[in-house]
Order: C-alpha cells, then structure tokens, then sequence
C-alpha cells in the first residue's frame, strides 16, 4: 500500500511529499513514518480520501482498479474551478491566493466583482501605454 501511496504523490504533487503532508495537515515526518510503514490506520486513510476525493480507495487499499475514481466529477469540478479562477491571478491579493493553494474556492460575488474590475483597469492601463508608445513612434517617424 505504501509504494501505491507513493505514485499517488507523485500525481498529487509530483512527487514533493513535504508539501503533499502539509495538504493533509501532516508533518513531513509523520508522511515518512508512513511510508515506510506498509500498514497505517483508519484516521489518516480518511483525511487522505477527505482531501484527495478521486483517489481510488480500492485501489489504494487493495490494488485494484485505477488510481483515479472512474466518475472523478471531483476532479473535474475543482479543474473547473480553477480554469475560473486562474484569469484573475494577476490581480488576487497574496492572502487570496493562499486560500487557493489551500484548495479553498468559495469565493462570494462581490470578491469576483472586484477582480473582473481590477483586470479591466489593468487592461485598460495596459493599453494605453501601448497606444502612447505606437503615437511616441509615429510622431518620431513623421519628423
């Protein structure tokens, strides 16, 4: 169970296992402990299923079957998430990112208002600097 723990880790983290056990609110230590440890009890397999949904707990248990869930609505639900989420990184706030590196996603209306916002402005500002240097140019080729 152990080495399938390991590949599961190397999907879920490519392989980085001190930020795989902070994910699970676990030591690096206590990670190491079970790893090596083929057999490990009830508690941390259900903080690992809670967190890591589209594990396959038969697979990770018994071997059979496929890592992943075959219904992984999970995953793709948090994909979806994230695809949403991802345009409004330049302009989150470093705590704001931290609750998406965490996994956290509720994010209200207001907060998503606020962002569409501030990417408008930064387009906006964007853009006119553009314009001003294309005008800066035209006005040089003119003289």
């Amino acid at each position: 169970m152990n080495t399938r723990l390991s590949q599961f880790i190397d999907y879920a983290t490519g392989g980085n296992k001190a930020e795989f056990a902070r994910s699970l609110g676990w030591s690096p230590q206590y990670l190491q402990s079970i790893l090596k440890d083929c057999r490990f009890g009830m508690s941390p397999l259900l903080t690992l299923l809670a967190k890591y949904p589209e594990l396959n707990a038969r697979w990770l248990l018994l071997g059979e079957g496929a890592m992943l869930t075959a219904c992984s609505d999970a995953v793709k639900t948090r994909l979806l998430q994230l695809l949403n989420i991802e345009q409004y990184l330049p302009v989150m706030t470093a705590e704001e990112q931290q609750r998406i590196i965490a996994g956290d996603f509720a994010f209200d209306a207001d907060t998503y208002a606020k962002w569409q916002m501030l990417l408008t402005e930064k387009k906006a500002s964007i853009d006119g600097r553009i314009q001003a240097a294309l005008d800066r140019q035209k006005a040089r080729q003119n003289e």
